[in-house]
């Protein structure tokens, strides 16, 4: 049945949603993808309807993207909508696709050969380390259970959810600088994105963080790294 063409807020235009079609075939990533979001859910990163997750259609032929409003905690595959790469390269947000679409389309066109996921999550315990002024990346460096397998990037400021804002300077974050591109980015008062070579390996990368913010955050001290997008006049106020 065809979806019915959304008027976009924001200056967005009016799509037709022709390319865009529901999980039909099975696809054992997208089982991942589904698995993935109600294992965050048990963990606690994310609330019944919370967070959002993408993987790169097989033969590049755009990606699959949760959709928006359902409960992610029993997310099912028809509940992933795939976007053409047609559609993916003209940018307007896709009727009944995540509200984080901005964001997936910028991070997946990033991707290199050999990664597909995007995962979007709100651990409690990555999101507290940022709010306490922690720098994720410069945190985890005294950890080589994350830095032996997972890059972390630098921190983004806390910025609207679901704005092209976000989305930009998400993928500003995931730039590679002097090796490879991260594989986990913190967002500043939000949550978490991960990029892997399949949903569980991006899930692996914010299992690692978060279980080092947990341990940094139940030992009571202060760590050195204090989270560069906080303002100076709220570093002076810690530090007095």
């Amino acid at each position: 049945m065809p979806i019915h063409p959304l008027q976009i807020k924001d200056a967005m235009t009016t799509i037709d949603s022709a390319q865009i079609e529901r999980a039909a075939a099975h696809d054992a990533r997208l089982d991942q993808a589904c698995e993935v979001m109600h294992a965050a859910y048990a963990r606690g990163w994310i609330t019944h309807r919370d967070g959002n997750v993408s993987v790169r259609a097989e033969g590049g032929d755009g990606m699959w993207i949760s959709e928006s409003g359902v409960v992610k905690a029993r997310l099912q595959p028809h509940q992933m909508l795939h976007v053409g790469a047609a559609r993916v390269a003209e940018g307007p947000v896709p009727d009944g696709a995540s509200g984080e679409y901005a964001l997936h389309r910028r991070l997946q066109a990033m991707l290199h050969t050999g990664h597909d996921t995007v995962l979007h999550l709100h651990p409690t315990h990555i999101v507290a380390a940022m709010y306490a002024g922690h720098d994720l990346r410069e945190l985890c460096e005294a950890f080589p259970e994350v830095t032996r397998y997972s890059r972390v990037g630098d921190n983004v400021g806390a910025l609207p959810a679901t704005s092209e804002e976000l989305a930009v300077a998400c993928a500003e974050a995931f730039k590679p600088r002097l090796g490879p591109m991260p594989h986990i980015v913190g967002l500043d008062r939000h949550g978490v994105v991960a990029i892997g070579r399949s949903p569980w390996d991006a899930y692996e990368h914010v299992e690692r963080l978060e279980h080092v913010c947990q341990m940094v955050l139940a030992s009571g001290v202060r760590h050195a790294a204090t989270a560069r997008t906080l303002a100076p006049g709220a570093l002076a106020a810690q530090a007095a």
